[in-house]
């Protein structure tokens, strides 16, 4: 600061001198002159100001680049991401989620059970429903479950949207290996953007998803909110079907408020693990909401009828690649691609 001290006096007493002797005009001060002097011979008004200003900037070096702040994109900016159906794009992750059986196994038998429930649930619902799946306690696989099932769905060629509704531990971007960028469904049901916004396609599996960003600090108020019901009114009149993956039913109230915006519920319960009470006080909260259990990680073997079932498809599938090898010289050796820890069981 001494150095555009020196700066302002000196120019200060070099103008001083110039003017020393002149006599100004009627009504104007020393001051005026030597003020209109610097501007004329500058052509910039307050050249001094502009000196001092150098004389800092150079004393400070060079300015440091501010660090860019987040802020939620907007329509305009999401508008070169957006392609022409109006959905931006979700591609899986680099590593295959063997547990995505419509992925890595879309003819296995794990498979195929999941189209015995997409059967059940047509019969029911010819023209597609709102359906909310649920489980009694964590850990039973909801999650697994409610994905596979929308893939399930949309291979039959039916406009599939999954919506996260575990809004308070979202999980689904984690099974996807994708990433939950902003706005996200919560700021749907907040009314700070529109659904457009938060939808992704998922090409691989052939649906759509709406998922979490960021946990809000209250979901409770976002779910008993009117957000809800307007985001699955403006569902029901684009997709076929839609799919709420919901908390589990005891730790959290958002469930029963979820159930009767659906037209059915799914009650997923892991065999051998969920304990009897819990799945008994979870059907009696459901109430006639409820409209069938789906039993995970199911031992089939145990089952004389699934166990024959089994050995034809292994039988099946091994005689399929031996007909491969034969016309391609592929001598993979033949072996199990059926993983029935993964198969649920029929709707009960």
């Amino acid at each position: 600061m001494s150095k555009v001290y020196e700066a302002l006096r000196q120019k200060e007493r070099e103008i001083s001198t110039d003017v020393e002797g002149y006599i100004p005009p009627c009504g104007e001060s020393l001051e005026d002159v030597v003020s209109r002097r610097a501007d004329s011979e500058s052509g910039i008004p307050d050249r001094i100001l502009e000196a001092a200003l150098a004389i800092a900037a150079e004393e400070q070096g060079p300015q440091r680049e501010s660090a860019p702040q987040f802020r939620a994109p907007s329509v305009s900016d999401l508008h070169s991401q957006v392609p022409p159906d109006g959905y931006r794009r979700l591609r899986l992750g680099e590593v295959e989620n063997p547990r995505l059986i419509f992925r890595t196994d879309p003819h296995g038998l794990a498979a195929e059970q999941f189209r015995f429930l997409r059967r059940t649930l047509e019969q029911k619902f010819p023209k597609g429903a709102v359906l909310l799946i649920t489980s009694a306690a964590p850990q039973d696989g909801k999650t697994l479950t409610t994905v596979n099932l929308c893939a399930c769905l949309a291979d039959s060629g039916r406009s599939t949207l999954l919506l996260e509704g575990d809004i308070r531990q979202p999980s689904i971007h984690k099974l996807l290996g994708g990433t939950n960028t902003a706005p996200g469904i919560e700021h749907v049901l907040a009314g700070k953007a529109d659904p457009l916004e938060a939808i992704h396609h998922v090409e691989e599996l052939m649906l759509h998803v709406a998922m979490v960003a960021a946990p809000p600090a209250d979901p409770s108020h976002l779910v008993s909110g009117i957000g809800v019901k307007n985001l699955l009114a403006w569902a029901r009149a684009r997709v076929d079907w839609v799919v709420i993956d919901s908390p589990p039913v005891l730790p959290a109230a958002d469930v029963t408020h979820f159930a009767s915006l659906a037209d059915a519920t799914l009650l997923v319960v892991r065999a051998q693990s969920t304990p009897r009470d819990l799945v008994t006080r979870a059907c009696e909260l459901l109430g006639d909401h409820l409209f069938g259990v789906v039993l995970n990680e199911a031992n089939l073997e145990s089952n004389p009828y699934y166990r024959h079932l089994t050995a034809y498809r292994q039988s099946a599938t091994v005689s399929s690649r031996r007909s491969f090898s034969k016309g391609n010289g592929d001598k993979t050796p033949p072996g199990s691609v059926v993983d029935l820890d993964r198969a649920p069981s029929k709707v009960q």
